[in-house]
């Protein structure tokens, strides 16, 4: 028997999940937990699924375009890319798949499933750019599917397939499946838990409760503890505002045999990098990369009251414009269906934990990022099936108004970049965006003010489809020759082939130089560290910067000669930089290094 609620002395069962109703006119949406269980009974006729099939690969197929377009082209992107693929790259060379390294350096950041995970992807898709980042376009893709397939039998098909479809487009989901880092497949594992969760409310299921642990190990093997915080965030927030009860959620996840599933996960890597590292796997990935990140801004990434809202109507558009009308909505319903709590709770209970933590990243909140395309479709089949128009409520018509204005702010840029900061292979690219920017802003808005929203639906998927292809497979790729962490790696593995010289870099170190090189490069900190490798290898192969050159050239202990100047833009800093690839040696009259005595010796 199901355990109930105590109200004074009665006894109240938990309210069941309702099936879903839509009123003729676009009723509000009341959620189910299967709408599709009548096709179970005996006397009904089983339904046809190519149809759902279908919709499921078309879907799939749109976003591992979008996931997949350019990444052979663009190489990768500074700080974070060139480490995960660096050390994915240093494990494959060693064999060690227990102690992750960059540029022969241990790599504690981030447990080891994602480099597990990387090395499928650059053997299925070579030791490249594209290979590196074949394991997030499949997660995000899978993401994408997953989120489809909650809002389709819990919500109906138009709003899975809605989902699937804004999902699919969301610039900042497009993005972070496109780089070879933690967040999209910590995105799948954390929505596949969502997911687990919700079943376990509508039934107890040791299916589910298996995949919730499973799910949970695999996340925290990715990125720590990461999800079960945010999970934490999202079940409390979701109760709150009417969602599911956590309590059902207690008492049927088997805890007796699901917590040693999860502890199996987990435990076994952590022990042997225990013993691997003496320890500092702990100090740093605990104390610095956990504690620290929580207490204080690291590495420039301090961020501001409201970081996250701010940072995600911008990275989220055109869609974010009907976040807060998609919030409302759901707000209105949370009495009348759970699924209105669970969205609400998913989406904003990370949100409220993330503005509490001082080290700021827009991709943190990644993993609630499919609970806003869920609400968003949400909100958008029922007022489409009403036949709304932009001006019928004051969110819809903020939503008109932030449309208009982050359309034209972004022609107008764009179109001024084109003209007057741009490279020249860069300005048709951003011509064409700003053209599909403009176009696709005057349609929707044009439509959706005369109730046709169906069309400003299809208006603005289309613009962002063209956009985000246009982005990533024309105008970012034309950026290349221009980024200088990656000419130089390229140009400094080119200069070692042709003078067997070996390369070391100095301040100027970006992670992307080293990745592109193909090898590990020792890294000089000061004078007394460049005269020594120097004097051991007869000459080394440096990056200088012109101060440093102009360092160098007036000290009587160097030579140098400069082979190459390489002039680039640091995109990640937004700067330009000034390279010279030289060649240092000791200097004629300089006087050899030698080893510093042992303690206590007598030196005669």
């Amino acid at each position: 028997m199901t355990p109930g609620r105590r109200i004074g002395r009665r006894i109240v069962a938990p309210r069941p999940p309702r099936r879903e109703e839509r009123p003729h006119g676009g009723g509000l949406l009341v959620s189910s937990a299967s709408p599709a269980s009548e096709g179970s009974r005996p006397d009904a006729p089983t339904p046809d699924r190519r149809p759902i099939l279908r919709e499921a690969l078309l879907i799939g197929l749109l976003a591992l375009t979008l996931n997949l377009v350019g990444n052979g082209r663009i190489s990768l992107w500074d700080r974070d890319e060139p480490r995960y693929a660096g050390a994915t790259r240093e494990m494959r060379a060693s064999g060690d798949w227990i102690h992750p390294t960059f540029n022969d350096e241990p790599r504690y950041h981030k447990p080891i499933l994602i480099y597990w995970l990387m090395l499928a992807g650059t053997a299925l898709g070579g030791d490249n750019p594209f290979g590196a980042r074949l394991v997030s376009a499949v997660m995000g893709t899978a993401t994408v599917l997953l989120a489809w397939g909650w809002a389709r039998r819990v919500l109906g098909a138009k709003v899975g397939r809605l989902t699937g479809l804004v999902l699919a487009t969301m610039p900042l989901m497009m993005a972070e499946s496109k780089l070879c880092t933690t967040d999209a497949t910590l995105a799948f594992f954390f929505v596949g838990c969502q997911v687990a969760l919700w079943e376990l409310w509508t039934r107890p299921s040791r299916r589910a409760a298996a995949a919730f642990w499973v799910l949970l190990g695999l996340a925290v093997l990715t990125k720590s503890p990461a999800a079960p915080v945010l999970l934490a965030a999202s079940v409390g927030v979701s109760w709150l505002c009417g969602g599911p009860s956590p309590f059902v959620y207690l008492r049927r996840l088997h805890w007796r045999w699901g917590l040693p599933l999860f502890l199996a996960i987990i435990v076994p890597w952590n022990i042997a990098i225990l013993i691997r590292s003496g320890g500092e796997y702990f100090n740093v990935a605990v104390g610095y990369h956990i504690v620290q990140r929580a207490t204080q801004g690291l590495e420039e990434h301090g961020g501001f009251p409201g970081y996250y809202v701010v940072l995600g109507m911008a990275t989220l558009l055109p869609w974010s414009a009907l976040i807060p009308a998609a919030l409302a909505s759901a707000w209105a319903r949370r009495r009348e269906t759970a699924a209105a709590g669970f969205l609400i709770g998913w989406a904003i209970g990370p949100l409220f934990l993330l503005e509490g933590v001082r080290t700021k990243l827009i991709h943190y909140y990644l993993p609630a990022v499919p609970a806003l395309a869920v609400l968003i479709a949400w909100l958008l089949v029922r007022a489409a099936d009403a036949s709304f128009g932009l001006g019928s409520h004051r969110l819809f018509r903020f939503a008109g108004r932030m449309l208009a204005i982050s359309g034209a702010v972004a022609t107008v840029g764009l179109a001024t970049a084109a003209v007057a900061i741009l490279p020249p292979p860069m300005r048709a690219p951003a011509w064409t965006l700003a053209a599909i920017i403009a176009v696709g802003t005057v349609y929707g808005l044009r439509e959706a003010a005369a109730g046709r929203l169906r069309n400003a639906i299809r208006g603005a998927l289309g613009c962002t489809v063209a956009m985000e292809l246009v982005l990533a497979g024309w105008c970012l790729p034309a950026a290349e020759p221009y980024r200088s962490s990656t000419v130089v790696g390229r140009r400094l593995a080119a200069l070692e082939a042709a003078t067997g010289v070996p390369p070391a870099l100095c301040t100027f170190r970006p992670p992307g130089a080293v990745y592109t090189l193909g090898h590990p490069a020792p890294l000089l900190r000061s004078r007394r560290e460049i005269f020594d490798l120097a004097d051991r290898s007869g000459s080394i192969l440096m990056p200088l910067t012109p101060l440093e050159l102009q360092m160098l050239q007036d000290d009587p202990a160097f030579q140098v000669d400069v082979r190459e100047t390489v002039e680039g833009l640091s995109i990640e800093k937004g700067r330009n930089e000034i390279l010279h690839l030289s060649v240092v040696r000791p200097g004629p009259g300089s006087i050899p290094a030698v080893a510093a005595p042992e303690p206590g010796a007598v030196v005669r």
